[in-house]
């Protein structure tokens, strides 16, 4: 592990720099075709795309979901569900920022929920310092890691993102592999919609959105392999 690790920290300002460049323009490109009606072309970043829509997109938004967006490269003929690519490049960035601020593993990652987020005020000058509660495995205790400033915007930006009308994070289960059970119902951080369901991200899911197809990562930067934890862990 502590090879990988040796490998792969002098890539790791790319790999932020590209995560974050990446999610930039999925974003941008999502919000300029969602200004495009449906069947009409716009340009973005040197290329021209046209508006397109699912055959099953005249069904009521109540049967399945909150419209995708879609739109067909002009030139090579390939048409992009744009709102799951902007949300796959969002939330690799997000993991990315936190498993680098944080040095927790992926499976701690994503059981940190809206309530690990606490404050504690310092006796010395009554400074009050934000701190993320890490729950603990059964073979270590509690960790409280301070929060940075960087992080701090990180995780008001996924709050910002998932929280509901009523401006809370919304509880949901999230299921262990591990123990083979389902949670309860908690205000998880990395919980994103599916049509109408709210799920919480997986190992899985994790491992494919840090591969170098979903990043545009050069060639020589590889921050996963099989083991997330092992192969990704640079800047913990």
């Amino acid at each position: 592990m502590h090879q990988r690790i040796r490998e792969r920290l002098p890539h790791l300002p790319v790999l932020v720099d590209t995560a974050e460049k990446h999610r930039d323009e999925q974003a941008a490109l999502l919000a300029a075709a969602r200004q495009t009606p449906i069947g009409e072309t716009f340009d973005h970043a040197g290329r021209t795309y046209r508006r397109t829509r699912y055959r099953w997109d005249s069904r009521s938004e109540s049967q399945h979901g909150p419209d995708a967006v879609l739109a067909t490269d002009e030139e090579f003929g390939e048409r992009i569900e744009l709102l799951r690519k902007e949300e796959d490049a969002f939330w690799a960035w997000v993991i990315i920022e936190t498993l680098r601020h944080t040095g927790v593993r992926v499976e701690k990652l994503l059981e940190l929920t809206h309530l690990a987020l606490v404050s504690y005020r310092l006796p010395d000058n009554g400074e009050v310092v934000p701190l993320l509660q890490i729950v603990p495995s059964k073979s270590n205790e509690e960790r409280l890691l301070l929060v940075t400033p960087e992080l701090a915007s990180v995780l008001a930006t996924v709050v910002c993102r998932i929280r509901g009308d009523d401006g809370r994070v919304p509880p949901a289960a999230r299921y262990d592999p591990h123990e083979r059970v389902t949670g309860p119902m908690l205000p998880h951080l990395f919980q994103r919609k599916i049509g109408w369901r709210r799920e919480i991200i997986s190992t899985r899911v994790v491992n494919r959105l840090l591969k170098k197809p979903s990043l545009n990562l050069p060639q020589d930067v590889s921050p996963v392999s099989e083991d997330a934890d092992t192969a990704w862990r640079c800047g913990g």
